[in-house]
């Protein structure tokens, strides 16, 4: 019943995306990714001349005198498919199909994140609003209209985290390669994800933790009877994230004939105000993360749930979301350039749309603050969304 009602919700957030399909390709970023995976489709190379009339704005002259991209290797794979099909069957343009990625995958994430509410105990109804919550009433649906890479990170590192709740529960090592799986997408598609691996392994111990029931011990004891005598779900775990930090270097190799050139030149570095950008992603006018996805307050109650029931999964979340903050915070164009709202951010919304699933729960479904607690987190969800529709707009 449960696995319906997530593939309902898949359909019903993809819908609603297709309804605001644009068809276009609103960013230089998008541009330069396209090209790439087009290139591959048409003629089996990797490169973008498509876009040397750009110059070095988006690539680099690499191997061979060729312009390549600078962005990662991951949404370039996951879009081959798509853009082979509309390479075969000549009524979809290359273009169109390659922008469905994005509806897709985070429609799954919203899916994804119905299943880790339920996995937790929640009620149907409230599992239902928290994806509802990430689909609607945050920045994941104005981001489904172009083709950053910032959806696919979100949807990588959220699946991550949902492999590691579901092997905790199941013990099926299954889960965990899947989880390792997702994670390699995210770093694939943004190398900046390296940063969350340690955060992965932290989980991945808490997680082995409980399945060997070993809390009773030393903490030395405990790591070695989580991480040596339980090899086979580590393993597990660490093949496809081996195999993901393989084909990031042979992605360097392969554009500019070294494991560690990625293509960025010297500007492009973390070099920015440090307190500015922090400010401006938290409060900003212009790229403040609350003015963008007001209904994320919820966020705050919700975390006193969490803290009660599921303490590790909330610290979990506050340190990848705390992690985003800090890091693009510095980021030389901490505001993300030409987009909707802070678009860096956008990969932690999923774990953030979690924690206020709870502070949903806690004021429209359980009225802990009574009636006045109700109307406000209506106000707050009527307000996300139309948020997000003059985004759209």
């Amino acid at each position: 019943k449960d696995r319906s009602t997530a593939l309902f919700l898949f359909g019903f957030l993809l819908a609603c995306y297709l309804l605001t399909f644009t068809g276009q390709i609103d960013s230089s970023d998008g541009l330069s990714m396209f090209a790439t995976s087009e290139s591959f489709v048409r003629h089996g190379s990797f490169d973008s001349n498509q876009l040397l009339w750009m110059g070095n704005q988006q690539g680099n002259i690499g191997v061979g005198g060729d312009l390549y991209s600078r962005k990662g290797l991951g949404m370039v794979l996951l879009a081959l498919p798509l853009i082979w099909l509309a390479k075969v069957w000549g009524a979809i343009g290359l273009v169109h199909a390659a922008l469905l990625l994005n509806p897709l995958l985070t429609a799954w994430t919203g899916a994804l994140l119905f299943r880790a509410a339920r996995r937790l105990g929640w009620s149907r109804p409230v599992s239902i609003a928290t994806a509802l919550i990430f689909g609607l009433a945050t920045m994941a649906w104005p981001y489904t209209q172009g083709y950053f890479s910032d959806p696919i990170c979100g949807w990588g590192l959220f699946a991550a985290a949902y492999g590691l709740l579901a092997y905790a529960q199941s013990g099926r090592k299954l889960y965990l390669f899947g989880a390792g799986l997702a994670w390699g997408v995210a770093y694939l598609t943004r190398s900046i994800n390296l940063l969350t691996l340690p955060l992965y392994l932290l989980g991945l111990f808490w997680v082995l933790d409980i399945v060997a029931g070993s809390a009773k011990f030393a903490w030395r004891k405990r790591l070695a009877a989580a991480f040596w005598r339980n090899w086979r779900p580590v393993v597990s775990f660490l093949i496809p994230v081996v195999v993901a930090g393989l084909l990031s270097l042979w992605w360097n190799w392969a554009r500019f004939g070294s494991i560690f050139d990625t293509g960025y030149v010297a500007t492009e570095s973390f070099n920015g105000d440090w307190l500015a950008g922090l400010a401006g992603l938290t409060v900003g006018p212009a790229r403040g993360f609350l003015w963008y996805n007001p209904l994320l307050l919820l966020a705050l109650p919700g975390a006193v749930l969490f803290w009660r029931r599921h303490r590790r999964i909330l610290i979990f979340s506050l340190l990848l979301t705390a992690l985003y903050f800090v890091v693009y915070a510095k980021w030389y164009m901490w505001h993300g350039g030409y987009s909707w709202g802070p678009r860096f951010l956008v990969p932690a919304i999923p774990f953030v749309s979690l924690v206020a699933g709870a502070g949903w729960d806690w004021l429209a479904v359980q009225r802990r603050w009574g009636i006045a607690g109700a109307i406000a987190a209506g106000l707050l969800a009527v307000l996300s969304v139309g948020v997000q529709w003059l985004g759209l707009a």
